[in-house]
């Protein structure tokens, strides 16, 4: 898969967690913890292979 899809996939996946947990914030008199931990462990999981990816583009233009 071309990186700048994947590096685009990944920045949807950011925003669209962002959004979620925001509106989670906003709108849940009592708000579940379980939402909060799928949420933040998607959005970590995203953000290690958004690095991950960046990482490996960077060592591919230096060679």
């Amino acid at each position: 898969m071309n990186l700048r899809k994947l590096d685009l996939v990944f920045s949807v996946v950011l925003l669209v967690n962002a959004i979620r947990i925001f509106y989670i914030i906003v709108t849940a008199d009592d708000p579940k913890p379980v939402d909060y931990l799928v949420l933040f462990f998607s959005t970590l999981g995203a953000v290690i292979l958004f690095m991950s990816s960046r990482r490996n583009r960077y060592k591919k233009e230096d060679e």
